[in-house]
């Protein structure tokens, strides 16, 4: 009779050491997709490729109908490209994916699809002034007799406005909602 009890502990000892190491290896699947609300300001003028910035799980992730990261994890990401425009042509550019996950006391790296941003086109902004500026510059040599000299004004002070308004920037500011999505299963004890 003892010994049966100690083979019935036994088992059960087994059955729950089992069922503890299967609910503590949950595995977040390729593919999912992780929201994040950015708590550092990324601007295009001020960041750097490889800075980091940090962000806010927006929406807990679940497996299997269980939160595996608590919505309000802390999400650590890295700016992977930072692309800024000319004063006369080019289009602002910033690049960000997340690189870990803060959570319960630990650390999770994970690797993430990238998340791009951009400005407007610089060149089709400078030919629009420029443009503009030229038909301006026509009508008013037209009116004063030499239309050809107007034109000429009219184009070199549209490129005028161009360059001294500088690049343009591309921001993420804080509380920006990206979204992300995983690229290569995530285990999380």
């Amino acid at each position: 009779m003892r010994n049966r009890n100690l083979l019935v502990e036994i088992i059960l000892a087994l059955s729950l050491a089992v069922a503890t190491a299967q609910a503590a290896s949950t595995t977040i699947p390729a593919g999912a997709t992780i929201s994040v609300r950015v708590t550092d300001t990324i601007d295009s003028k001020l960041n750097h490729t490889g800075d980091t910035f940090r962000a806010a799980v927006d929406a807990p992730l679940m497996v299997n109908g269980k939160v595996v990261v608590p919505q309000g994890a802390e999400a650590i990401g890295r700016v992977t490209e930072i692309t800024p425009s000319g004063r006369l042509r080019g289009r602002p550019v910033i690049g960000v994916e997340l690189t870990a996950l803060n959570f319960e006391g630990k650390s999770v790296a994970i690797r993430t699809s990238a998340y791009q941003e951009g400005g407007s086109s610089r060149g089709r902004q400078t030919a629009k002034i420029a443009g503009g500026s030229t038909v301006l510059g026509a009508i008013i040599g037209a009116v004063a007799g030499v239309p050809w000299v107007g034109t000429g004004v009219g184009a070199a002070a549209g490129m005028v406005v161009q360059t001294v308004r500088g690049p343009e920037q591309v921001r993420l500011p804080a509380e920006t909602l990206l979204v992300f999505t995983l690229q290569s299963p995530l285990p999380v004890e």
